[in-house]
């Protein structure tokens, strides 16, 4: 009697692991950075909306929450930040010989960045600065040395006062000496405020905090290079949102992820739980290869949970990646709703052609790659809202159907027979 409960106890496991797995919908976007990593990409997974951002128009981010007072560096586009041996008082002496060593973003907190990473035990201690219980004002206490490329400038962040940061920048020989301000409400509903320290502009690049999950985007990262060596890259990943957390899920090849114990991966919000080793570039080959049994479990801003993984990357001569997402839960609040329409394209799979219902009324690009990023064909709208593309002369197979307006981006996977 017991071996026959086991049996159909086994029966049943087997015939709800196979209905789940029946019942979870796989969709594919792609993300497209362009070549050279031109942009980093807002991702959102709901519905695959996207949001750029030019990589490197920007030199330092500055936090943007009420009580936040990280300032990161964007390193990949050749800012390099030094702490410095003198303090406040010894502005006008500063020089290069004065540096300590590089000073770099932390990978696992926002809330530290290159210019945040020296902070002491004082809970009132943001590294640049001290936070004072009294004013509620955090003044500055060191002095820093920029690198932007083959340029140098000396650098105060002089207090947080209110919305301000107050900072003071010149040319290591006192020229242009300029004190201004750098204020959140510039980026009001964003994690950061950006700065050009080349031109003094400050920028608003990012989408609202709440309209995003994951960052593509390229930062510096320490990796080993033999004994007791180590060298610093920049290397191109994925960070994610505050409130968004990761968990990673390595199977064997004959495991089926549709059967995965959700419990048994522990959700971290780490921003560099997904990362970059998610593929791997073969230098004798001269091609990226991706780790297809890597799954990331991934609960998003409205609390939705997801499996994903990559399945398409074309490296730095299209900077696109293919994500496959399949969604497992559903957050108490649903889907995060979007003001825009969804990209629909049918049918089905397609022999002949496809029609293409936009997103927008607007001027429009689209285009149709490959799960490497190479674009087989482009056109451009102009206000359709129906739009019948036939099929150009290719093979049976997957490939990523984007249409980008502006800044936004819609991706839709195309199946040919």
């Amino acid at each position: 009697m017991q071996d026959l409960i086991s049996i159909t106890l086994a029966f049943l496991a087997g015939v709800l692991a196979w209905a789940n797995a029946q019942t979870l919908r796989r969709d594919t976007d792609t993300v497209v950075m362009e070549a050279g990593y031109r942009y980093q990409v807002y991702y959102r997974l709901s519905d695959g909306h996207q949001a750029t951002a030019l990589r490197c128009g920007w030199h330092l981010a500055f936090e943007v929450p009420i009580r936040g007072a990280a300032i990161r560096a964007n390193h990949p586009c050749g800012v390099t930040v030094y702490k410095t041996t003198r303090d406040t008082s010894g502005w006008g002496q500063l020089s290069l010989a004065d540096t300590v060593h590089p000073l770099y973003d932390d990978l696992c907190q926002w809330s530290v960045g290159a210019f945040n990473v020296t902070a002491s035990s004082n809970p009132f201690d943001v590294g640049w600065g001290v936070y004072n219980l009294n004013d509620h004002i955090t003044r500055g206490d060191s002095l820093f040395i920029v690198q932007v490329g083959n340029t140098f400038k000396k650098l105060w962040i002089r207090e947080l006062r209110g919305a301000d940061y107050i900072i003071r920048v010149a040319n290591m020989d006192g020229s242009q000496d300029t004190t201004y301000a750098v204020n959140k409400s510039v980026a009001s509903g964003r994690n950061f405020v950006y700065l050009n320290l080349l031109t003094h502009e400050v920028l608003n690049l990012e989408p609202a905090s709440q309209d995003w999950d994951l960052l593509f985007t390229q930062y510096s990262k320490l990796l080993p290079a033999g004994p007791n060596q180590s060298v610093r890259y920049n290397l191109t990943g994925v960070l994610l949102n505050l409130g968004v957390r990761a968990a990673r899920v390595r199977l064997s090849s004959q495991a089926n992820p549709d059967t995965l114990t959700l419990s048994a991966y522990p959700l971290d919000s780490c921003i560099s739980v997904i990362g970059d080793d998610w593929k791997r570039f073969d230098t004798q080959t001269m091609q990226w290869y991706l780790a297809d049994t890597l799954y990331f479990l991934v609960q998003d801003r409205a609390d939705n949970l997801w499996r994903i993984r990559f399945i398409g990357f074309g490296g730095s001569a299209t900077g696109v990646s293919v994500v496959e997402k399949v969604r497992l839960r559903s957050g108490a609040a649903g889907l995060l709703s979007t003001s825009t329409k969804p990209l629909r394209v049918y049918p089905q799979p397609a022999q002949e052609g496809i029609y293409v219902g936009l997103p927008v009324h607007s001027t429009a690009e689209v285009a149709l790659y490959t799960l490497t990023g190479q674009k087989l064909f482009t056109t451009t709208t102009h206000g359709e809202t129906t739009l019948y593309l036939p099929r150009p002369s290719i093979p049976t197979g997957l490939y990523v159907l984007q249409v980008r307006s502006g800044t936004n981006i819609w991706t839709q996977r195309v199946i040919f027979e």
